[in-house]
């Protein structure tokens, strides 16, 4: 996976440290339309070589289902900026998630059914180690046992 520095600014985990704060300003600077349509290039090459690439971030108690090319067009020129050109786009779709304050949230609504809902953006990136520790959570409850 490859990002670009707009991910360092997006990600709590970058964006919290203080060398972040001159990257912010010259973003703010010389990509605001990219900033304000929360776009963080992320690229990764599936099995097939084909790429993935995204993203951009909007958010609304009722979100629009339908993308705008003004929007897919930054990021391609994102694309364009860290690797030289854009190969052709063969498909396209929009995601939508849960959006919260907290970045999860964990409910037992039976015993030994748990659910996890990632509320923060980051669901791709830490699902494996959420399933992981879900999994080991309910492999430790004794038969019967309600956590």
């Amino acid at each position: 996976a490859i990002m670009s520095d707009l991910g360092m600014v997006r990600y709590l985990g970058f964006a919290a440290l203080p060398e972040a704060a001159a990257l912010l300003q010259r973003l703010e600077a010389e990509q605001a339309d990219h900033l304000a349509n929360g776009i963080h290039l992320i690229v990764v090459q599936s099995a097939d070589g084909s790429l993935v690439v995204g993203d951009s971030h909007h958010y609304a108690t009722t979100p629009d289902p339908f993308s705008k090319d003004a929007v897919d067009a930054l990021i391609l020129d994102e694309f364009r900026a860290v690797f030289g050109h854009v190969p052709p786009v063969l498909e396209r779709w929009t995601g939508t998630y849960a959006s919260a304050a907290s970045h999860s949230r964990v409910t037992r609504p039976l015993p030994g059914v748990q659910v996890v809902t990632v509320t923060s953006g980051t669901g791709a990136s830490t699902a494996f180690a959420l399933a992981e520790e879900t999994i080991a959570a309910l492999a430790a409850q004794p038969q019967g046992a309600v956590a």
